[in-house]
């Protein structure tokens, strides 16, 4: 299946998806039409229909909650990232009048603006990189900077007037959501799990190999320094990229509430499993199942679909026959996290004893004796198998 995948210019989102792009990452089956444009381009092509898929800001995505869902992977969010207000010279409030710059009328930073300055003028938009050198040459009196210019804008003889996102943060006690990946509900389950894998894939690839990242970033960036790209990257690419977790839908929620909105539904959630000795899970009995590994490690060690192969070939090449365990992630609680693992990649633990409950299907692996990885069950992408 091919998916219209748009994605910004910016350094993160290029470096994200740099391995994508150039096809060194698994794809999962599906094909991608990448296109690279301004981020209120993509917040407006999106409202038209003309993506499957693609990066754009929250504040837009909130518009068009019916039809669009947020992926759990790709998002800006994050603690000192947001927009600044710039001005030329000694730094003063805006007043009625005056020309402000925006980049762009449905974007995070503009809504930002209007939260915290109701009765300044009315933003100009343009795009972003119009903005600093409209304030440098004087055709503008204040400008909302985003992206690269925010480590820049000081060598260019600007002043920050105020940190939008550092207000935000003080107002709602949380991280700032600035962009996310956002997908159409019509896709389907299984299509939304694999994109969800594929951009994880490729995302994984640059966080092991940032300097493989940088040919495709160069290409694309407004500001050319490597310094700029990798200062860039490590602001606005963090835990809550690789994964929203509870902190993230949290930040979500908290936009929507201010802003009076749906609140975004997370899509392509993917498929998630446990392996326990079949022998144990059977004899333990009882709601919570408790391996060794929670008292050992703090945790119960669970897989993704994709995961599944290789934890199978490194810890049960020689075990006893296993009961492999599809779980509801909706009937687990909190205690779910995203952590590195083996090979610096993201596996789902969960820190609490695992409820029986929360169990959807079940496979048993090794019955005969042998290697229980040539039993493992044709694990379609979507859902429709019933529980076993």
């Amino acid at each position: 299946m091919k998916l219209h995948l748009g994605i910004s210019t910016c350094p993160n989102d290029t470096f994200a998806f740099a391995a994508l792009i150039e096809g060194r990452s698994e794809t999962f089956g599906l094909q991608f039409e990448v296109e690279l444009a301004d981020v209120e381009e993509l917040n407006r092509r999106l409202a038209a229909g003309e993506f499957d898929l693609a990066k754009g800001s929250f504040a837009a995505a909130l518009e068009l909650s019916a039809d669009l869902g947020v992926l759990p992977v790709g998002s800006a969010i994050g603690f000192g990232n947001g927009p600044l207000l710039l001005t030329r010279g000694p730094a003063r409030e805006p007043r009625p009048g005056q020309v402000l710059l925006c980049p762009g009328e449905h974007t995070t930073a503009t809504l930002l603006y209007r939260l915290f300055y109701p009765d300044g003028p009315e933003p100009r938009q343009v795009t972003f990189d119009r903005i600093l050198p409209a304030l440098e040459e004087g055709r503008a009196d204040f400008g909302v900077c985003i992206h690269e210019g925010r480590f820049t804008y000081g060598e260019r003889g600007l002043t920050a007037v105020a940190d939008l996102g550092r207000r935000w943060e003080e107002a709602s006690a949380g991280p700032l959501p600035l962009g996310g990946i956002f997908a159409r509900r019509g896709l389907g389950g299984g299509t939304l799990r694999r994109a969800r894998a594929a951009i994880s894939a490729s995302l994984e690839c640059a966080l092991a190999d940032p300097a493989g990242a940088l040919p495709c970033m160069r290409r694309y960036a407004q500001e050319q320094s490597d310094a700029v790209l990798r200062s860039h990257v490590d602001l606005y690419v963090n835990q809550l990229t690789r994964d929203l977790g509870p902190e993230g839908r949290a930040a979500l929620a908290a936009l929507a509430e201010r802003t009076g909105k749906p609140p975004l539904e997370v899509l392509g959630m993917p498929r998630l499993f446990h392996l326990a000795p079949k022998e144990a899970w059977e004899a333990s009995g009882g709601p919570l199942w408790e391996p060794p590994s929670l008292t050992g490690e703090g945790f119960v060690h669970l897989s993704f679909a994709e995961q599944l192969p290789g934890t199978l070939a490194l810890h049960f090449r020689n075990a006893p026959p296993l009961i492999l365990l599809e779980l509801d992630a909706e009937r687990l609680s909190d205690a779910l996290r995203l952590e590195p693992s083996r090979g610096g990649a993201l596996f789902p633990h969960y820190h609490a004893p695992l409820p029986r409950s929360a169990v959807l299907r079940s496979w048993t692996l090794g019955l005969d004796g042998g290697d229980p990885s040539l039993d493992l069950p044709h694990l379609d992408w979507e859902e429709d198998s019933p529980p076993a």
